[in-house]
Formats: structure tokens, C-alpha cells, sequence
């Protein structure tokens, strides 16, 4: 009799346990989803800015979409493959020589970041300063780059 009642009173803890701590575990998972998400594009965006600073688009290049708008100081506008879009960038970045980069403005929705900020360069020795524009989009655990826009 005793482990019967030991039994039921162990089933009924069991049972209202999750009904009682719902809304606090779902408001807990539901902060954790979104810290982790704006952890993983912004570790997106820092690894994209190293990557364009530095001029080594090898290091952000398996970031790029399927097909990426490109639309640079240097009159290239259009979709490009990704491997397209490697060269495309690769020589824009040898004639626009990186300065500096700021991501200043971040914005979100559920499947898109879209980030501004000011790239500065030298091309054939002036120093300029241009827009930048960075979409991105997730997909299969990962963000890609769907579009950069330098102008």
C-alpha cells in the first residue's frame, strides 16, 4: 500500500510538474533562441567584415548564397553565381583596397539581417568612403550572404 501511494503521488508530481513550469520553460527557451540567434549572425557579420577587411574572400566565400546581388562603387550591378560573385568581389577589393570597415546598423526579422555601415577604401591612391550594405538569410543552420551592396 505504502509503494502504491508512493507510486501515485510520484506520477501526479511528474504530471503537474510541466503543466506548473510552462510558461517559465518556454519564456527560459524562447530568450536562449533568441540570444542564440543574434550570437549566430553577428559572429556571421564579424566573420564577413575580417573577411573583407583583410581582402581574403576565400575565408567568407562558402558564406555566399546560391545567387548573390552584387552592386559595387565600381559600376558591377546583378545576381552572380557564388562563384561568380567570388571573382567579382576578389577584384573589386584589389582596386578598392580596404581602410576601414563599420557595421553600424543592424536589422532583424525572423529569417533576414540586413546591416549598413561604412566602408572605406583607396583607389589609385584617394581615400573614399562608400555605403555598405550586407542582406543576409538563413537557411539550413547557417546564414548566407543573398546580397552586398558597396556605393
Amino acid at each position: 500500500m505504502k509503494k502504491l501511494y508512493f507510486i501515485l503521488t510520484f506520477l501526479l508530481i511528474i504530471g503537474l510538474i510541466p503543466i506548473y513550469n510552462l510558461p517559465q520553460v518556454k519564456d527560459i527557451v524562447e530568450r536562449k533562441d533568441e540570444r542564440s540567434f543574434k550570437e549566430s549572425y553577428r559572429s556571421t557579420l564579424n566573420e564577413i567584415g575580417d573577411g573583407i577587411s583583410s581582402g581574403k574572400i576565400t575565408s567568407i566565400s562558402n558564406l555566399f548564397s546560391s545567387q548573390i546581388y552584387l552592386n559595387l562603387a565600381n559600376g558591377v550591378s546583378g545576381y552572380y553565381s557564388s562563384n561568380q560573385a567570388y571573382y567579382v568581389i576578389q577584384g573589386f577589393l584589389k582596386t578598392h583596397q580596404v581602410i576601414s570597415l563599420n557595421i553600424n546598423d543592424i536589422q532583424e526579422d525572423e529569417e533576414n539581417v540586413y546591416a549598413t555601415g561604412t566602408y572605406s577604401f583607396l583607389v589609385k591612391g584617394k581615400r573614399e568612403s562608400s555605403q555598405i550594405y550586407i542582406s543576409l538569410k538563413h537557411g539550413s543552420k547557417k546564414w548566407k550572404i543573398t546580397q552586398i551592396t558597396i556605393n
